[in-house]
């Protein structure tokens, strides 16, 4: 049965258009779109307000620990994705962790470039350490290239000796936007989804600066003194290598790191957990992880 849903679901993928074909508006759209079909469960409460400028949602699951919060950084290239498109995910991952989480809608490339996206993540980090007492955990989760802005984030909290989320879930992480490794052409007809060339493309749409700029591409960050952090990435996707050399650099800095790779798995395939079993149990894996920590 997984075979023939994968069978599927690469199909589907494979279908999609990019950006470079249908352009970014309409590309984000069909994203917007294809989200529809991926609903939270009804049990999930939702309270959208603004932190600021910043529209925002808290995601409640019927039964939570209302000490226990996670802040959500959503993916997609840094040009596309938003509060409904990662929705459905961010609503399993609150009810596998026992936890409320907020979701947020970063500005996006190339309308906005970096540092903009990021200045919203930061902002929206240390509202939360603002607003919540002490006795609440915080955990980050990011997917793709909101692991990117995640990251950062935390080396920025590091940097400045300020208090770090108890522990960071990273789901198919993109950070390294030199797009160099040996995953890249390795993998590159097993990636249903991304592609060296894509992301090169969408890396420039994000920024026109130097890419290896630890605020940029944050694999060249340190990471001395970094909180626990769980790394989940498929056998098959070209930004495998971001995953493995992430890990082996927070391994050599003393970080406790848990890295999964995921047989045969494609990129961020938590999105598809409503038809595939894979996906359900790698967000059973991220609460449980949580669930550990805070």
């Amino acid at each position: 049965m997984t075979a023939y849903i994968l069978s599927a679901i690469f199909k589907q993928l494979r279908s999609r258009p990019t950006f470079e074909s249908v352009g970014i508006e309409q590309y984000r759209m069909l994203l917007e779109k294809s989200a529809l079909a991926f609903k939270p469960d009804k049990s999930i409460k939702i309270e959208p307000f603004y932190i600021n400028t910043i529209e925002a949602q808290w995601l409640l699951p019927l039964h939570h620990n209302e000490k226990r919060i996670i802040m959500y950084i959503h993916g997609g290239g840094y040009i596309a994705g938003s509060i409904n498109s990662h929705k459905d995910l961010a609503s399993r991952i609150a009810i596998a962790s026992d936890a409320k989480i907020l979701i947020f809608n970063y500005r996006l490339a190339p309308e906005h470039p970096f540092p903009k996206g990021l200045t919203d993540v930061i902002a929206v980090y240390q509202w939360l350490t603002n607003n919540l007492p002490d006795t609440h955990s915080i955990s980050l989760v990011a997917d793709s290239a909101g692991a990117g802005f995640a990251l950062v984030l935390l080396s920025r909290l590091l940097m400045e000796a300020r208090p770090l989320p108890v522990c960071s879930v990273f789901i198919s992480p993109w950070i390294d936007l030199e797009c160099q490794n040996k995953s890249h052409v390795e993998n590159q007809e097993k990636d249903p989804m991304l592609s060296q060339s894509i992301l090169k493309n969408t890396a420039r749409l994000y920024t026109d600066k130097d890419l290896s700029n630890p605020m940029i591409s944050p694999i060249n960050s340190k990471f001395s003194g970094i909180s626990p952090i769980l790394i989940q990435t498929g056998e098959h996707e070209v930004l495998v290598d971001d995953s493995k050399i992430l890990s082996k650099k927070l391994n050599e800095a003393g970080a406790t790191v848990q890295l999964e790779i995921w047989e045969e798995m494609f990129h961020v395939w938590h999105y598809f957990a409503k038809y595939l079993s894979e996906g359900k149990q790698a967000i059973k894996q991220i609460g449980n992880f949580i669930k550990k920590y805070s």
